[in-house]
């Protein structure tokens, strides 16, 4: 019975051929994908190596890791690519029988298309076919037909493997590759795998090598140092830093042990202000521990100002990405001195407070002894200062050599201390900030110290000559100043060759005015003084000085006075009287020869001014004559009278200073007998009331009235007169010396001073005839005594 066309199936055979080459399309397209895939994946993975490797060689950078992260989602993509267009796509399409059919109808024809009319007819009804038997009937005998000739269908056959063998050759190169590589470049491949896939930035090897040294800085030198440091300044995290203006040393060094050493390193920079360009560095002798050194000292690093990032390649080492980092410099900005003063300056009196801080500026004077510590402000943070003093002393007083210093900093603050100045200082110093960098100037700070100075005394005895009396008062009057005031002060008295005696005085402010009375410190039996003894006596006075053993002490000028008996001094007043007498003589012929020059001028001189003759005057030849002869009288005297009354006015003031010096000599002598307590009251008003007081007043009004005649005098003869000018200071000066002679008469004179002679003599005599009856009376009694 045959089967009904409503219920006809194809064969096994027929499902089981279209079924095998269903499997072998669908693993065929998926293998093509994969091994696409995988060479895809090879060939990205080794380009992408090369890209990353081959710039290095040439000396460039490695590439970053964002380049990497791109090449990896290029390959994944790519893969993606790959699976969805080759595997996903394709295997998406439904691969019917009725394709598959007509797929081996047209490779094989002795199918004779019945394989596509069993597969196309399988299944459908036979309703409407006119007769359904012969239908049925054909359709098994093509069936039939069909399961016989599928038998010799190869689905094998119908594939074109030649695609699939070459993406499939070509992976396969690609894997043994990537094998004999990873093998025989194990480091460069583990190196591109870890830098690709682990994205780390493990660099490439290279046939040179590079390392950044730092920089060679030079820091300003001492006053005493012969030349400047140089500091290293390591390049930290790809950074150094440099002072504003430095001009530093760049050195890198290549490693020796590499299998090339770079010949010339190139320096590319770039300014923060977008300057760019290159320099090279020169090489430096030969290699030192095992590296080549490079430098680099002029342009572009000469006189750095702004942020410099800079690259040094050479051969295909590189070092990227090193910053030069400009800051500025620390300086200091305040600067004081903290002074606490020794105890000689801290008197009662003083208002000085015992510790002050000052305020630093040029000049600064310290006084001696202080205390002296150095407080200075930076501009910014600082890790250690440096310093030099010159003219340090210790305590001994030695003077400190000069030896550089330091001290260690964590603030922007610092402090020197200097000690006890007891000379004047000069303080070099130099801040290092927190990056150890230094300003280009060491700033130099003179501290002055006002040593203190020995008390300064003047003082002389007033009214007291060269000789004295044993009982007489000595008037000291004078001055004594000191830079820091007088602790005490005395006067020192010597008898002969006897020790010292001290004796107290008082001081008013700076005036010294005291008197010792020798009369009272013989009563109290502190000096005994006799006639021919030697009287020393000086003025000491001391401050408070403490800071050496030796006491500063000053003194005025020694004087050395004669004991002498009243009646020697009164002799020797007479004769400093005759002196006087001698010399207001002197004066008073001087003054008398400036009378006959007075009395030339009156006579010679026109009253006025010469005035020339009218011509319808003219007398006869005799009488032009005679007037001619008068005339040049007259202009010789005229030429010479300027000259004349110049040199009168310079006479009288000689005589007015030399009638001051006798006036004050006078009074000296008048002094001189009531400090010496000599009873001579008579004396005493003569010189006072007849010689001393007449001389003053004759200064204040006679003389003052000669003066402004003789100045009256000279106007007149420059206009061409003067002959009343004359008359006027004529009489001026005869009222002057008609009081001087007045004055004269008062004085002692020579006949006087023999009388007093011949009188001393007699005591001479009288005293020495007395002193040999009284020698004579004590030989007798010894005599009597031995008896």
């Amino acid at each position: 019975m045959q089967p009904s066309s409503d219920n006809f199936r194809l064969s096994s055979a027929i499902l089981s051929r279209l079924d095998e080459l269903r499997r072998l399309l669908r693993r065929y397209v998926t293998a093509q994908g994969l091994l696409l895939i995988v060479l895809w994946l090879l060939i990205a993975f080794w380009l992408g190596g090369l890209i990353d490797y081959l710039p290095v060689t040439v000396g460039s950078s490695e590439s970053p890791r964002a380049l990497r992260i791109g090449l990896l989602a290029v390959m994944l993509a790519g893969s993606l690519w790959i699976a969805w267009k080759w595997i996903v796509v394709r295997l998406w399409v439904r691969l019917e029988n009725k394709s598959l059919a007509l797929l081996l109808e047209r490779n094989y024809p002795q199918l004779n298309n019945e394989l596509i009319t069993a597969v196309e007819l399988s299944g459908q009804s036979s309703s409407d076919v006119a007769n359904p038997t012969a239908y049925s009937a054909m359709l098994v005998r093509v069936h039939d037909s069909a399961t016989e000739h599928i038998a010799d269908v190869k689905p094998r056959e119908l594939f074109n493997w030649q695609p699939l063998w070459a993406v499939g050759t070509a992976t396969f190169f690609a894997i043994v590759v990537t094998v004999v590589a990873a093998v025989g470049m194990s480091d460069w491949t583990g190196r591109w795998s870890r830098r690709l896939f682990a994205l780390t930035d493990e660099p490439w090897p290279r046939r040179a090598a590079l390392r950044a040294d730092g920089l060679q800085l030079q820091i300003p030198a001492f006053s005493t140092q012969l030349s400047a440091e140089r500091v290293w300044l390591p390049f930290v995290e790809g950074v150094v830093r440099v002072p504003q203006g430095a001009a530093p040393l760049l050195q890198i060094s290549a490693d020796a042990g590499a299998p090339q050493v770079p010949e010339i390193c190139t320096l590319y920079y770039r300014a923060s202000d977008g300057a760019r360009g290159r320099a090279n560095l020169r090489r430096v002798g030969g290699p030192r521990d095992a590296w080549q050194p490079f430098t680099l000292d002029g342009p572009p690093l000469d006189g750095l100002s702004q942020n410099m990032h800079i690259d040094i390649v050479g051969l295909d080492a590189r070092l990227r990405d090193l910053t030069i980092e400009v800051v500025e410099p620390a300086v200091i900005a305040d600067m004081q001195l903290a002074c606490e003063y020794p105890s000689y300056l801290l008197d009662s009196l003083s208002v000085r407070a015992q510790q002050e801080t000052l305020e630093y500026r040029t000049g600064i004077v310290i006084p001696e002894g202080t205390d002296v510590t150095l407080r200075g402000t930076a501009s910014g943070p600082l890790s250690r200062v440096d310093y030099l003093l010159h003219g340090a002393t210790d305590q001994q007083g030695s003077e400190i050599q000069d030896e550089v210093r330091s001290l260690d900093c964590s603030d922007a603050t610092f402090e020197i201390p200097l000690g006890k100045v007891a000379h004047s200082q000069v303080i070099e110093v130099r801040l290092l900030d927190q990056f150890g960098l230094s300003a280009e100037q060491i700033p130099r700070y003179v501290i002055a110290v006002r040593e203190d100075t020995i008390p300064e005394v003047t003082a002389q005895l007033d009214g007291i000559g060269l000789a004295i009396t044993p009982n007489a008062m000595l008037p000291i009057v004078g001055s004594v100043t000191d830079d820091h005031g007088v602790q005490t002060i005395a006067a020192e008295l010597a008898v002969n060759e006897s020790e010292p005696l001290s004796l107290p005085l008082e001081l008013q402010e700076t005036k010294l005015q005291a008197t010792i009375d020798l009369e009272q410190l013989d009563q109290q039996g502190t000096t005994q003084l006799a006639p021919g003894a030697t009287l020393g006596i000086v003025v000491s006075a001391s401050d408070y000085y403490d800071l050496k053993p030796q006491p500063h002490v000053g003194r005025g000028q020694p004087v050395q006075l004669s004991v002498v008996t009243p009646d020697q001094l009164l002799v020797i007043l007479d004769r400093q009287e005759l002196e006087l007498r001698q010399r207001l003589e002197q004066i008073v012929a001087e003054l008398e020869q400036l009378r006959e020059v007075l009395q030339t001028l009156k006579n010679e001189l026109p009253p006025t001014a010469m005035r020339a003759r009218p011509a319808d005057n003219a007398p006869g030849m005799l009488a032009l004559q005679q007037e001619a002869t008068r005339e040049s009288r007259a202009e010789q005297v005229q030429r010479l009278s300027g000259l004349w009354a110049q040199q009168s006015i310079l006479q009288a003031d000689k005589s007015q200073q030399e009638l001051s010096s006798v006036a004050a000599r006078v009074d000296n002598l008048r002094q001189q007998l009531v400090n010496n307590r000599i009873d001579s009251y008579d004396r005493q008003e003569r010189l006072l009331s007849k010689v001393g007081q007449p001389l003053r007043e004759l200064l204040a009004a006679e003389y003052q009235v000669l003066q402004r005649s003789l100045a009256d005098l000279q106007a007149a003869t420059l206009a061409g007169g003067g002959s009343q000018s004359a008359a006027e200071s004529s009489r001026a000066l005869d009222a002057v010396l008609l009081k001087l002679d007045a004055i004269k008469s008062n004085m002692q004179d020579i006949e006087d001073f023999n009388e007093i002679i011949d009188l001393v003599r007699g005591l001479l005599d009288d005293q020495e005839k007395v002193l040999s009856e009284t020698e004579q009376e004590q030989r007798k009694r010894i005599l009597e005594l031995l008896r």
